[in-house]
């Protein structure tokens, strides 16, 4: 029997039914906000023209079109899927949203939309809709949130100097929810410096009480999920900390090249100026089109990953992982035994007894053999949801 799920990728939601080709879905709210820019950019266009133009916007006359086509307007920032429907989170910077695909009909309906709605990581209750997701702040935290099914009573239920994401509802259970959680390190001027590493927590609605379900010091524990025979399911890699320790050879280095650095930092500081006053560049060899232009990266959970490095290095026909293979989904029973059941994981979901994960390249699903079946290939795929069988 086929299985439908979805997925995200290079800001994309694609939809892929049984041995269909996956194909994409478009927003009607998205497409909206885009030929909106695009009416507003050419009734503007006057004033965009020319070297003057590009001095008012701060920007010099080589990096205009680059900033026009550069820009993302819409994206996609969370994904679930609910009764016969997708749910999915929309952002444009300033304004977000909720939204919802209707599988049969293929209508888009807006749940929840306004200023400085900026949310990720949905989850869907499968009895009434009532939506838990993660909230970004502006000081680097992130809270879990309650909205019901009709867009009403948006209610935080976490707190603190934390980053709290990936929340899923606990089978059977309308009041816990299990999800990750890492504590903010930050300097003595109150910024944001590092994480420390993500734990898997449980959160009781009722009494808002947390408990600790898997934690260690050098291991992040991610994207919690339970099954319907109360396994803990999630992705296990190691913590590396963003504050490496100082090397006494990397810093000799740095005070050696330091006359050379300041020296091309000079000169490009002039030659930024030329080209803007006269259009004309001091330096001549080399410039913005010897810079790379299609370096993708990804952002998961707080670390930078080189899609393009892992793209590069495959073999014709392979999927490579764009994640290591010490990026395992790992399931612990509920009397505690621990097991890997697929390496190089990047997201996954769970459907009954089925379970199905990507390795951003790839989208397979895990037999009861313990077997990795391909369901389908694409690219850059960050996360992937199961929509019915």
């Amino acid at each position: 029997m086929g299985i439908r799920f979805a997925y995200l990728a290079e800001d994309k939601l694609f939809l892929q039914d049984g041995d269909a080709p996956a194909r994409p879905l478009d927003s009607p709210f998205a497409q909206g906000v885009i030929e909106r820019e695009v009416r507003d950019r050419q009734r503007n266009e006057w004033k965009t023209q020319g070297a003057n133009a590009a001095f008012g916007r701060g920007l010099p006359p080589w990096a205009m079109q680059a900033d026009d086509a550069g820009t993302r307007r819409v994206f996609f920032t969370g994904l679930t899927a609910g009764t016969g429907e997708l749910l999915y989170a929309l952002s444009t910077g300033p304004v977000g949203g909720l939204f919802v695909h209707n599988l049969a009909d293929g209508t888009e309906r807006r749940v929840f939309h306004r200023n400085g709605f900026r949310a990720r990581d949905l989850s869907c209750r499968a009895d009434d809709g009532t939506i838990a997701l993660s909230l970004q702040g502006d000081d680097g935290t992130a809270n879990l949130a309650i909205i019901d099914a009709g867009g009403r009573g948006v209610r935080e239920v976490t707190e603190g100097d934390s980053v709290d994401q990936s929340p899923a509802w606990v089978p059977g259970d309308k009041r816990r929810l299990v999800f990750q959680s890492a504590g903010i390190g930050r300097n003595r001027l109150g910024h944001a410096a590092a994480l420390g590493p993500y734990a898997v927590q449980q959160l009781d609605l009722d009494g808002g009480e947390i408990t600790t379900l898997l934690e260690a010091e050098r291991t992040d524990y991610l994207c919690p999920k339970v099954g319907a025979d109360g396994s803990l399911y999630c992705i296990r890699r190691p913590y590396r900390s963003a504050l490496a320790p100082v090397n006494p050879l990397r810093v000799l280095l740095d005070v050696l090249l330091f006359p050379f650095r300041l020296a091309r930092a000079i000169v490009h500081f002039f030659n930024f100026f030329s080209v803007m006053f006269s259009g004309k560049p001091l330096l001549t060899a080399g410039g913005p089109a010897a810079q790379p232009t299609d370096r993708r990266h990804l952002m998961l959970w707080g670390k930078m990953i080189d899609a393009e490095k892992a793209l590069r290095t495959a073999k014709n026909g392979d999927a490579p992982s764009l994640v290591p293979s010490d990026w395992e989904l790992l399931c612990r029973s509920p009397d505690g035994a621990e097991r890997v059941i697929a390496r190089g994981v990047l997201s996954f979901d769970l459907s009954g007894e089925r379970i199905v994960y990507t390795n951003g390249s790839a989208v397979f699903e895990l037999g009861p053999d313990g077997e990795s079946r391909q369901l389908c290939r694409g690219k850059m795929i960050e996360h992937l949801v199961v929509a019915g069988v």
